[in-house]
């Protein structure tokens, strides 16, 4: 927290205006929306199964940044303020990195998220008997962030150039969407010379598991593009493919004329990958549910 901020605090507890004296620093700022909450809270378990997922990430061991979760939204971002380009660079490769981190544990769980990843003031603070955040990047991200037709990551077009791991798509004259699916990126290079590529490329290197849950996730997305009832819920997966056949045309379109059966894309260990998956999914989580999820993610051939 803003521990460098408190004699400042101190001081202006004492003033009446203390708009004067104090200087809300200026962060690298994640603001996370989980998408469907308010549905959510029917089914309580639902609810503690998601804070128990988001209760691992790695932001949390991480010395240079803070995370705190209020009711459906994460907020990140740097307690040590950067000092040049590496540094920023690293602020924002890192939270681009922490709603990686989530989307991954999120995978084949049907949970969903929207994120804005920016610059801005945000202060942050916990007195003796109340925590209280506030800061124009935080505001500006609450008005944003509904306004965006997707689900995933968007970056602030400010921090393009600071941007250096992840693909980025143009979105809107302020953000583009970021594709935090590194292992999608890896297959559609890999098929640059014809699908099915040889599935040694992944089994022989340990990616043939995070490739499978990055598919089973394009499954999803396109199945919700096309099946989900709601209109307004179906137009931001709609978007997202749009998102993702744009950047990868090839990968999804063996993907969507095969009926997402992975083994149109290589001839790798997918059964190996879906028991693995599916261990996973089972392992950890849904510990406040009485009844495991029982949908199909694909046995083999990820059928829609």
């Amino acid at each position: 927290m803003d521990g460098e901020l408190i004699p400042i605090v101190q001081k202006a507890a004492t003033n009446h205006d203390v708009r004067s004296d104090v200087m809300i620093p200026n962060r690298y700022f994640l603001y996370l929306d989980i998408l469907g909450f308010s549905d959510m809270v029917a089914t309580p378990s639902r609810v503690l199964d998601l804070y128990q997922i988001m209760d691992c990430l790695h932001v949390y061991t991480h010395h240079a940044f803070q995370g705190f979760v209020f009711s459906d939204t994460l907020l990140i971002y740097n307690t040590v303020q950067p000092s040049d380009a590496h540094d920023r660079h690293y602020c924002v490769m890192y939270l681009a990195e922490f709603a990686q981190d989530l989307l991954y544990r999120l995978i084949g769980r049907e949970y969903y998220f929207r994120a804005i990843l920016t610059n801005g003031g945000f202060f942050h603070h916990r007195f003796k008997n109340l925590e209280c955040f506030f800061g124009q990047a935080l505001i500006d991200s609450y008005l944003h962030e509904k306004s965006l037709i997707g689900v995933g990551l968007f970056l602030d077009n400010r921090l393009l150039s600071e941007n250096q791991n992840f693909p980025v798509q143009r979105h809107c004259d302020r953000y583009h969407y970021v594709f935090l699916t590194q292992d999608i990126q890896r297959a559609s290079d890999y098929g640059q010379s014809g699908f099915p590529f040889p599935g040694r490329k992944l089994d022989s290197t340990g990616m043939t598991l995070p490739t499978y849950a990055q598919l089973v996730f394009l499954a999803d997305v396109y199945r919700k593009a096309t099946e989900h009832p709601e209109p307004k819920v179906r137009c931001k997966f709609q978007a997202t493919w749009g998102f993702y056949s744009a950047k990868f045309p090839s990968l999804c379109n063996v993907l969507q004329k095969s009926g997402f059966d992975f083994r149109a894309v290589a001839d790798a260990d997918w059964d190996g990958a879906r028991k693995c998956f599916e261990e996973e999914l089972t392992s950890e989580f849904f510990r406040f549910r009485q009844k495991q999820p029982t949908k199909e993610h694909g046995r083999g051939s990820a059928s829609l």
